[in-house]
């Protein structure tokens, strides 16, 4: 009996896949089921990486099945992040055409995830003098020169992509970057919009706002409701909620109101420094007249001054405070004078830029062993890197099984500690 609840499509899919994994599969077999999968992966990663393999395979069994194929694979291994197979693919295509720009682009991103910028550097550049006056790879070299911190030279090279293509969304966020860097805070934060114009990461708080309510520029809130939601990352949340209360004062004096639309891990910390008048909605329960990107606020209300951002605007529960006060103490206890340190030198390992701001463990030991201090691991899950410090006679200790409400108990422990030491990941300004 035929199953009619089965997509032709799916049927389709599945015979190829069969067709493929059959002993006797041929080149052009494993070529369509995997031209087949990357037209239905679309984002999904786990169907990009089965349908490289397709291809892989499909080129091992013929090289001249298809003109193309080799280029595809490196491709799409460049997409996956499939960085040795990149560099084979791609030099096999740099032995046939060494101006192959797309090749070089390529190539230069697996050799950079090395840690290797000058050849990287070298291989955009080649790029550039391949296809001159191309904004791909101008914003590639650009973007190179940027991680290396020639910050000035990146910045004229980006301005040169936006002048061919001037509606650049991607090229406009990284100059922002570098504006907000550099303290030009007018020029950036208006740059920094251009983050909406990525259509595919908009989240879901967004899509269902913009079908009801208009973006919210600046106008005036009188009689008017405004929700702000957030968006982005835990770190650019903890950065940003500092504005709400100057938001809230805004509506309070235009006779307007404002609810900051926000669920996840990080919302008992936020709720303790909203004002009385700006509630936390978990979920959409009121129809606003605009909304607002959490991260737009510095723009919409014209703070173009850093003056007063390191100022304390959280704060830890009182009670947890003090069972954590306890817990160092009890730690500490034998060590007077001791200044009490927190560390974080890892990211998420799942973060595209995770290698470039997690710290080797072991060039961490020459600060670890600065006398006077102890220090408290704030990053859950690497306990086995603190027991190997603790082996060297390092002072560091790792509290973290005890995070059982996440970041109200880091909150709480940040409330007790003298300082804390960190590389570019979520931290904030706690009130002892």
């Amino acid at each position: 009996m035929t199953d009619t609840n089965i997509e032709p499509a799916d049927s389709q899919l599945a015979d190829l896949r069969a067709r493929a994994a059959a002993s006797h599969a041929g080149a052009a077999d494993c070529l369509a089921f995997g031209q087949a999968l990357l037209e239905r992966a679309g984002r999904d990663k786990a169907l990009r990486r089965e349908a490289l393999a397709a291809l892989v395979r499909a080129y091992q069994l013929d090289p001249s099945c298809e003109p193309t194929l080799l280029h595809t694979i490196a491709q799409t291994g460049f997409i996956v992040r499939d960085w040795s197979l990149v560099d084979s693919a791609t030099a096999l295509l740099l032995a046939q055409n060494a101006e192959d720009a797309n090749a070089l682009i390529w190539r230069a991103a697996a050799v950079q995830q090395r840690d290797d910028f000058e050849s990287a550097e070298r291989l955009l550049r080649d790029a550039v003098r391949a296809v001159p006056g191309n904004p791909v790879a101008l914003h590639k070299l650009a973007l190179c020169i940027k991680e290396q911190a020639r910050f000035a030279e990146a910045e004229a090279l980006l301005r040169q992509v936006l002048a061919l293509s001037p509606n650049n969304a991607h090229a406009l966020f990284d100059l922002s970057e570098l504006e907000i860097r550099t303290g030009r805070f007018a020029e950036g934060w208006v740059h920094y919009e251009s983050r909406v114009a990525f259509a595919d990461d908009l989240n879901k708080a967004q899509h269902a706002l913009a079908a009801i309510s208009a973006h919210w520029q600046g106008e005036s809130l009188e009689g008017k409701t405004l929700i702000v939601y957030g968006e982005q990352g835990n770190g650019d949340c903890l950065w940003a909620v500092r504005f709400l209360p100057l938001l809230a004062e805004r509506a309070r004096r235009e006779g307007g109101r404002v609810i900051f639309g926000h669920d996840g891990p990080l919302r008992h910390l936020f709720e303790r420094m909203l004002p009385a008048d700006l509630p936390l909605e978990t979920s959409l329960e009121t129809r606003p007249d605009f909304h607002c990107g959490l991260m737009s606020l510095p723009l919409r209300l014209g703070v173009f001054d850093a003056m007063g951002w390191g100022a304390p605007y959280l704060s830890a529960e009182p009670e947890r405070a003090q069972a954590w006060r306890e817990r160092v103490h009890a730690h500490t206890a034998g060590k007077p004078g001791n200044r009490n340190v927190g560390l974080v030198w890892n990211g998420n390992p799942d973060h595209i830029r995770d290698t470039r701001r997690s710290v080797p463990v072991e060039q961490l030991e020459p600060l670890l062993s600065v006398p006077g201090v102890t220090w408290f691991a704030l990053s859950p899950g690497r306990s086995q890197t603190v027991a190997q410090w603790r082996t060297k006679g390092l002072d560091v200790a790792d509290l973290t099984h005890h995070f059982q409400s996440g970041f109200d108990d880091v909150a709480a422990l940040l409330a007790n500690l003298d300082l804390v030491v960190t590389i570019d990941s979520p931290t904030f300004a706690i009130r002892a």
